[in-house]
């Protein structure tokens, strides 16, 4: 069934909350019917061997099940202190390791599983482990990185690291969280816009601990080859299409390449050329690629459950963790990459005892969409509000910004306070879109016809309404920043128009704007700075738009896309 533009639009910007009312069933006194006791409850206990030198309860290894932690300082079998469902599945993950010297690494064997009807131990094994990074008194670390800006390092394969650039500091030291066993390979992830960082003393074995690694990043000069493909979701299709790219999308056969996906996907995101993943809003999960060559696999390799109508999505710069917004359940589902690319969930709160993916977003209602700064450490959700007077908090029911930190380790998720009381600042009427850079947030009004601008204050995370009058076109609906130069992006569905800004102080200032043609829903710049890539829903087509300083230039295109195409992004 072809969904039109304005059936699919109407149903995303403009859905109603649905009230569920849940009918719990009492069992009457002498009934027969089954009741969950607390015989049904085992003990999860680990035994740990190898560990020591541990010389205080805070510098044991510390595990997790779900939200219940155990630190463990000698050998030994302990338990805890929640018991686990029988025919539920545990997940035994190491939350930090020893601090020792030298360092430990301690695994877990098997570490996912289903809880049988009994009492049930796993083994964790603790060996001697080395350090690897690099440090400034070593001649390694991060040089020549600008500031503000990072770049992901990885070592053997995982252990994803974020290094960010401070000003005023020449070398930038970083020490991998995960001690080796043996060797190490360090490898630049993803390169900071606008910057090539390479690696020196990266591969070796080793008996002692590394400090020499040394990441040299410089500026990239001269012709800077973009993006190299360009992903889309067809809402209307139920499918995925790659385009091969430099700039203008290549059509010849077999480019585009479309995938399947769940019903009415509304968000795709792609993490380092590897990995892919898609929300379905009308299939209520997530669905994950494997990439190759910038091709998606044809089928998912994995659909994960979300909460209800998941509308948007948004990767960590580390690429260790996946965050969905759940338009109609008013939560964001939190999970971490597997290095399969599947995803699993996590306890998005870090407190409940169980397995929590998600966590709500309190009376923040109709969230529609997510964006992560830079630097991974906060994350920004953009919510509608249902019209009454309890939505967003104390603030206007017209939409609102709720704030959360990221555990780095863990991928839980904290409400940030914002006024210093209230977990919610104000937007315009009907926000749509959200994005980040290092220093602002940028949220489109539908209504207003408008962009919000907010400052962080105090690397707290918490927002200061910075500047609200910047007027867009009819209906903005999608907002991207350029990662390499000073300027903001923004489609307004209602006069098919791209309006360009200039941001300097938070405050923008208003340049020409290009014609994109036929209901833009979503927009999205190359990591080189060089183009602006809109999907156009009404039209079943993408434009491609060079950038030329604080304008663009004549627009490439259209290329045809599936039918309502919705989200669209780049990747190598």
């Amino acid at each position: 069934m072809r969904i039109s533009p304005k059936q699919f639009l109407q149903g995303l910007l403009y859905l109603t909350p649905i009230t569920l009312l849940a009918l719990a069933s009492c069992g009457g006194g002498g009934g027969g019917g089954s009741n969950t006791t607390l015989a049904s409850y085992y003990t999860l206990s680990v035994s740990v061997a190898g560990i020591s030198g541990v010389t205080t309860a805070a510098s044991g290894v510390e595990l997790r099940n779900g939200g219940d932690n155990l630190t463990v300082t000698t050998s030994g079998t302990y338990a805890f202190a929640h018991q686990v469902l029988s025919g539920s599945t545990y997940n035994i993950s190491v939350l930090a390791q020893p601090s020792t010297t030298p360092a430990q690494v301690c695994t877990v064997a098997g570490p996912v599983g289903t809880m049988p009807a009994a009492n049930t131990t796993v083994v964790v094994s603790c060996v001697t482990g080395y350090t690897i990074g690099g440090t400034a008194a070593s001649s390694g670390g991060v040089t020549g990185l600008a500031a503000g800006t990072s770049v992901v390092l990885q070592n053997n394969g995982g252990d994803n690291l974020l290094v960010t650039a401070v000003s005023g500091v020449a070398t930038t030291d970083f020490t991998f969280s995960t001690p080796v066993t043996s060797g190490y390979d360090v490898k630049v992830l993803t390169q900071p816009a606008g910057q090539s960082c390479s690696v020196s003393s990266g591969s070796n074995t080793t008996s002692s601990n590394v400090t020499n690694v040394l990441v040299a990043c410089s500026t990239n000069t001269g012709t800077v080859t973009p993006d190299q493909h360009v992903y889309v979701a067809n809402s209307g299709s139920n499918t995925a299409w790659t385009y091969a790219a430099n700039g203008a999308l290549s059509t010849t056969s077999p480019s585009p390449y479309s995938s399947n996906t769940g019903l009415t996907p509304s968000a795709i995101a792609v993490f380092g050329g590897k990995y892919a993943f898609v929300t379905n809003r009308s299939s209520n999960y997530v669905s994950a690629y494997s990439v190759t060559s910038g091709v998606l696999s044809v089928n998912p390799i994995a659909n994960t459950a979300t909460g209800n109508t998941p509308v948007a999505i948004a990767v960590h710069p580390t690429g260790k963790f996946v965050y969905v917004v759940n338009q109609l359940s008013n939560s964001i589902s939190a999970y971490s990459i597997t290095s399969t690319g599947t995803l699993a969930a996590i306890d998005a709160d870090a407190i409940t005892p169980d397995m929590q993916p998600s966590i709500s977003t309190g009376t923040a209602y109709l969230p529609v969409a997510i964006a992560i700064d830079p630097a991974g450490t906060y994350a920004y959700v953009a919510s509608q509000g249902d019209g009454t007077t309890n939505s967003c908090g104390n603030v206007p029911a017209t939409g609102c910004i709720t704030a959360y930190s990221i555990d780095q380790t863990t991928g839980a998720l904290t409400q940030v306070p914002i006024s210093g009381v209230s977990h919610y600042i104000a937007t315009g009427t009907k926000p749509s879109s959200i994005a980040v850079d290092s220093t602002y947030v940028y949220v489109t009004n539908i209504v207003n016809k408008t962009v919000s601008v907010y400052s962080f204050s105090g690397g707290s995370g918490e927002l200061v309404d910075t500047h609200t009058g910047n007027s867009t076109g009819l209906d903005p609906y999608s907002i991207a920043i350029n990662p390499v130069s000073p300027y903001v992006y923004v489609a307004n569905t209602g006069d098919d128009s791209v309006s360009v800004f200039s941001s300097a102080g938070g405050t923008l200032t208003t340049y020409p704007t290009g014609l994109s043609g036929g209901q833009p829903v979503s927009i999205s710049v190359d990591s080189t700075g060089q183009y602006v890539y809109v999907a156009n829903s009404g039209k079943n087509n993408i434009s491609v738009f060079p950038v030329n300083g604080a304008t663009l230039g004549a627009v490439l295109g259209p290329y045809g896309a599936g039918i309502n195409p919705v989200s669209i992004t780049t990747g190598p």
